[in-house]
């Protein structure tokens, strides 16, 4: 059984939609479709660089202690 898909909203400014509506008339998309493949492609490339520097800084022993308060 696969999951629910979860709703986003969202506002643009006026420039930026008709950009983007022009963006999804070059790819033959539909607004919607075009921005979900967008964000998708962003999310997936930005989650995996931060798995990659976590993995790359555990090697080299930064294991993310917060800095102490100045006194």
């Amino acid at each position: 059984m696969a999951l629910e898909r979860k709703d986003l909203r969202l506002k643009l400014d006026p420039d930026d939609h008709a950009g983007l509506a022009l963006l999804a008339e070059a790819d033959e998309m539909e607004l919607g479709a075009w921005a979900e493949r967008v964000l998708i492609s962003v999310i997936r490339r930005r989650v995996h660089a931060a798995l990659i520097l976590s993995t790359k800084a555990r090697k080299l022993g930064i294991d993310g202690k917060p800095i102490p308060a100045e006194e």
